[in-house]
Parts: C-alpha cells; structure tokens; sequence
C-alpha cells in the first residue's frame, strides 16, 4: 500500500506534462505554371507557419521553383505540453514578377498544380511576404 502512495504524484505530474512529436510543416509539392499551361521557372513560393499559443508566431519557409516545381519537406519536432493548446496553420504564397501573386491554405493538402494569372504590365512585380513577425 505504501508503494502506491508515491505513484499518485508521479502519474499527476505525468498527466500535466508530457512529450509528444508534432508536425511543424507538412510536405508540399507545388508545381506552378502559366495560363498557358508552361512551367514557370523561379517563381517565388512561400509557406508561411502560424503558431498560435499565447502569442501569434509567424515562421516562414521560401524557395524558388526549378522546372516550375518546388519542394518542401515535413518538419516534425518535439514539443513539451505544459497545458496550453498549440494550433499550427500554414498557408502559401506564390509569385512571379508580371504574374498575380496567390495565396492558398493548407489543411490535409499537400500536392499544389497553380496556375498563374498574367499582369497586364510585366515589370510589375507582387512579392510574397518572407520576414517573421511577433504579435503580441
């Protein structure tokens, strides 16, 4: 009976907080092409991360397209829970100097075909945001 005593603490403690692997990014394969239906080499493509627990943080992720494909893999790590809940969203943003800049949302989706819209004047040139912000 004594024994028993010790491993109520224990297993409270282990219930407030305990390790477990989360998904940070998920893979995404985009390929981007035009109205025409033509690859489009070096587009600009940015997955933008949003975590939401306590503060709202944004963590971006760029690349350009080679062939008119990009690739991102998935990031997973390990998080500790300590009682507040973490939301992860994540969004894309694609864009090419005399296209239309795009953006979509993530959920389960992870294979993008995008098709760019052209701008009536070609040195216009619509950039996806890429720096990390903290709002507070």
């Amino acid at each position: 009976m004594n024994r028993y005593i010790f491993l109520i603490p224990i297993l409270i403690s282990l219930s407030a907080c305990y390790p477990y692997i989360e998904k940070t990014i998920p893979e995404i394969e985009v390929t981007v092409k035009d109205s025409e239906g033509k690859l489009v080499d070096l587009a600009y493509v940015v997955v933008t991360m949003t975590v939401k627990e306590g503060k709202t943080i944004k963590n971006y992720k760029t690349q350009y397209t080679k062939n008119g494909k990009a690739y991102f893999d998935v990031n997973r790590s390990f998080a500790l829970n300590m009682g507040l809940e973490r939301k992860y969203t994540w969004s894309l943003c694609v864009s090419k100097q005399g296209y239309k800049k795009q953006y979509y949302s993530i959920s389960d989706k992870s294979i993008f075909d995008i098709h760019l819209e052209s701008l009536e004047d070609p040195k216009v040139n619509q950039k996806c945001q890429n720096n990390t912000l903290r709002i507070r």
